[in-house]
């Protein structure tokens, strides 16, 4: 699928493919931050590590994206933006005129990409002609080294990498064809760091924020039988959404833990209030991944996470905020109840109303 969508069906070569560079020189890097972050419309865990260039007063320099293996660019889209921008839909996501994402072919069963860049490089430009404007992704076959300058990126903001294996496939999605109407890559995303031969990865890990194993983050956190992972409200579309374009997100909801502290839970719930929110529960408990139904219903107290989402560190002077109080019951071993009490304490609520929704895998 991922052949026929990316490389029109000519993806050639053999992996593994072993990373030659990064996506940004190491000197030009400020920091990483790994894979599985919920934040906003990231409602789900990302798929994709977020790389940030060094930045200047201004914020003015633009940086080298670069080829991190040989192989072919085989897609290049401008994003288009929304009427009235994107950030109305997702807070976190930078209005920008020129948004381009780019998907090189290493091997029959390996790509990577890059996404948010400022510009592309000549080469590619040119072969893409007038095709290139805001919409639909642009097919191209054109070879590239590794090492070899694809695009810029502005210091200071981020920008995503990926990697994706189809030899590989993660083992914490329980039904992973979830996503092959929308990002069918996901079940097959690889840490990018066990693709890397050191020296580089070393240096490379010192600017990431996760030092605990996988180092390049997690996604997935389904568990039959038990509360952790990713839900999706009945009748909403499951991962792909119905219709939804911009905010595909809204029916989500996620158990999961933060990208950067692993043992910090994280509830992350697609539509609450009107926008996507994610909290951490006091008292860090239960734990979702022990919860079964054999635990009925299970409330948390929704609270301000504590760590800092760039460093994994407890931020300096954190005071708690209670958000409110959810319930959540497991009522089959793929479906759940759930229902939010926004500004409400945990004794305030004593059951599920009819405003309950109900989520399956």
């Amino acid at each position: 699928m991922l052949n026929k969508m990316w490389s029109q069906g000519l993806a050639e070569g053999k992996g593994p493919v072993k990373l030659k560079t990064f996506p940004l020189r190491v000197e030009d890097i400020n920091h990483i931050n790994p894979m599985g972050m919920m934040a906003s419309g990231h409602t789900t865990p990302n798929d994709h590590l977020y790389l940030v260039a060094k930045e200047t007063p201004d914020k003015g320099k633009l940086y080298d994206v670069l080829a991190v293996a040989d192989g072919h660019v085989v897609t290049i889209q401008w994003r288009p933006n929304p009427p009235g921008g994107q950030a109305q839909f997702d807070p976190t996501v930078f209005d920008r005129a020129v948004d381009l994402k780019v998907t090189l072919e290493h091997a029959a069963t390996v790509w990577s990409y890059v996404d948010h860049l400022v510009e592309v490089s000549e080469f590619i430009r040119k072969e893409a002609g007038e095709r290139l404007k805001p919409g639909q992704p642009v097919l191209l076959r054109v070879p590239v080294k590794a090492g070899q300058v694809i695009g810029k990126v502005r210091g200071g903001f981020t920008f995503d990498f990926a990697l994706i294996d189809t030899t590989t496939t993660r083992k914490g999605f329980v039904r992973p064809e979830q996503f092959l109407k929308r990002d069918p890559w996901k079940p097959h995303t690889v840490d990018p760091f066990d693709y890397i031969d050191e020296p580089l990865r070393t240096r490379l890990l010192a600017f990431n924020a996760r030092k605990t194993p996988p180092l390049g983050g997690k996604i997935d956190y389904d568990m039959d039988g038990r509360l952790a992972g990713n839900w999706y409200r009945e009748g909403t579309g499951g991962y792909a959404g119905l219709d939804r374009r911009w905010d595909y997100w809204v029916g989500h909801l996620t158990f999961g833990y933060h990208h950067l502290a692993p043992s910090v839970v994280i509830v992350s719930i697609g539509e609450l209030d009107g926008r996507a929110r994610q909290f951490a529960v006091r008292g860090n408990a239960p734990d979702p991944a022990k919860i079964s139904k054999a635990d009925g219903v299970v409330k948390y107290t929704l609270v301000t996470p504590s760590v800092d989402s760039r460093t994994g560190r407890p931020m300096t002077g954190f005071q708690e905020r209670a958000y409110g109080t959810l319930l959540v019951q497991l009522v089959e071993e793929r479906k759940l109840k759930f229902e939010a009490f926004p500004g409400k304490a945990g004794a305030e609520v004593s059951g599920f109303t009819g405003a309950a929704k109900n989520y399956e895998r």
